[in-house]
């Protein structure tokens, strides 16, 4: 049991593509309204519980949250094990994007990683270099990639809100993490009814694989919540997969 316990905290380290914004925020709803809102509130957040494999082991928690003023962004994604597990291995991961959004959705120009004891890991975004657009992914001072940038490309976490943001996407697109980048393939899938925590959702459902199998999400988009995500598929060329499920989604009420 230990050595699978290992073995699953470790998956998490190896994929946490998944984080949040800490902050009071009012009106926590837990279940679907009958009006579609496909606009982003300008700051908001989702709890997740957080499980490897599906229908497997609940490992810990995790929060999505942004804020924006329809000009720039912010966006958090912040992920802990809890119970058992963290005795094992505690985990205390975050990501942070921060951008600009414009008629074509989101445009990041920096992608950070904190995660205790580790020297920060960021993606630095230069969309009007010399030589072209270019994203530099670096540890601490240590540059590890350089490399070309097209319009349209994310990263793990921008691409969260931009295939909900935009109605059309391109076929394929690099999508950039703290360590390097894949292009992937993006597809619209079936609008599926799913079941989490926080209630029933109609949802969009979206899938990014890049070629080599390297880089997989798979994201349900809630028709009714501005398109925010209530459940997201995780996973990489092991198998290792996260699941995420909504247990709550907090938008500030408009008045």
């Amino acid at each position: 049991m230990k050595l699978m316990i290992k073995l699953r905290t470790a998956a998490v380290v190896c994929i946490a593509l998944a984080v949040v914004l800490f902050g009071m925020l009012p009106d926590v709803s837990r279940a679907d309204d009958k009006t579609p809102s496909p606009t982003w509130p300008e700051k908001g957040g989702v709890d997740f519980q957080v499980s490897y494999g599906k229908g497997g082991l609940v490992i810990g928690q995790a929060r999505y949250s942004w804020a924006h003023d329809g000009q720039k962004y912010r966006k958090q994604l912040a992920l802990q094990t809890t119970g058992v597990v963290a005795v094992v291995h505690k985990l205390d991961y975050v990501q942070t994007s921060q951008g600009s959004i414009g008629e074509n959705g989101l445009t990041p120009v920096r992608f950070d990683v904190a995660h205790q004891g580790k020297a920060p890991e960021m993606a630095l975004f230069d969309w009007n270099g010399e030589s072209g657009a270019r994203v530099s992914i670096r540890r601490g001072e240590r540059e590890r990639h350089n490399l070309e940038l097209t319009p349209g490309d994310q990263d793990v976490l921008s691409i969260w809100r931009q295939i909900g943001h935009v109605d059309t996407l391109p076929d394929s697109l690099l999508i950039v993490a703290n360590k390097s980048a894949r292009r992937a393939r993006i597809v619209k899938l079936e609008e599926v009814e799913v079941s989490v925590p926080a209630g029933r959702f109609m949802t969009r459902h979206f899938s990014a694989r890049s070629e080599d199998g390297r880089l997989k999400i798979d994201l349900w988009l809630a028709n009714t919540h501005h398109r925010i995500p209530v459940r997201a598929i995780l996973g990489d060329d092991k198998s290792d997969t996260l699941v995420l499920e909504a247990t709550a989604i907090r938008i500030p009420s408009s008045d």
